[in-house]
């Protein structure tokens, strides 16, 4: 992909996220955050070029990606965004921590299989593809390790 054409889906990304102000789901709301703070939550990923992707062309059953941003040349990050329920006063702590401690390997398992599956589809070295998640949980995207 070409750097005019990279800055042309940054530019058409970011305003969508911008004006998008009918959707008030919590998890939407925590990916619109990393849109709009993307250049100081990942500055080496100044580029926003996918938004929900088709980790299998044509097979949306097989599971949509949430964002993917790159350097603009080489470098790209997929990152999956996932809200994680906080903890509920009527459930016992422990319970909540196991729960949550699920979905999140969940979401980092996703993240990982999904980096791999982009790297694959864009016919991209491996390397070329950082897995991250951005929850609730945390104050930016953290990085995940993608086994090969």
């Amino acid at each position: 992909m070409h750097l005019s054409e990279i800055e042309r889906r940054d530019q058409v990304l970011r305003t969508y996220f911008r004006g998008r102000n009918w959707d008030t789901n919590s998890e939407y709301a925590l990916k619109q955050k990393l849109v709009c703070e993307s250049l100081q939550l990942l500055p080496r990923y100044r580029y926003l070029i996918e938004d929900e992707w088709e980790v299998v062309s044509n097979r949306t059953d097989q599971g949509r990606g949430d964002l993917v941003f790159t350097d603009g040349d080489r470098a790209f990050a997929t990152i999956e965004v996932k809200w994680i329920d906080l903890p509920d006063s009527n459930r016992n702590s422990s319970t909540v921590q196991v729960s949550r401690r699920k979905k999140r390997r969940k979401v980092e398992e996703q993240a990982a299989k999904y980096a791999t599956l982009y790297a694959k589809k864009r016919n991209l070295c491996l390397e070329a593809v950082e897995a991250f998640i951005f929850t609730n949980e945390c104050d930016r995207p953290c990085p995940i390790t993608v086994y090969y």
